[in-house]
């Protein structure tokens, strides 16, 4: 936990902890309101092994981009590499 956030134990205040509880379960942030006015958010501090198990396939559609930087030709810029350093800092005069 960062430094700058004191910790406030909710042991003994079992709505505020259901509520926790809820928010941590679905990996989801809850507005907080006082009097119909927003007032802080309740944001899980741990995240769900859920979210970070998604596999992505080609139904995906970061699917699509896959390979479209490859150049397998001259253009290719790993093999032009010196020469393209060369060309972008060209040699200074003394």
């Amino acid at each position: 936990m960062p430094e700058d956030l004191k910790p406030v134990d909710i042991s003994h205040i079992p709505e505020l902890r259901r509520l926790v509880e809820e928010v941590r379960a679905a990996d989801q942030t809850r507005v907080l309101q006082v009097d119909h006015e927003d007032a802080a958010l309740l944001v899980s501090a741990v995240r769900s092994t859920r979210a970070r198990r998604k596999v992505t396939d080609a139904a995906d559609s970061l699917w699509n981009i896959v390979g479209l930087a490859r150049s397998d030709g001259p253009g290719d810029v790993a093999e032009q590499v010196d020469s393209n350093i060369a060309e972008a800092y060209p040699p200074r005069e003394r």
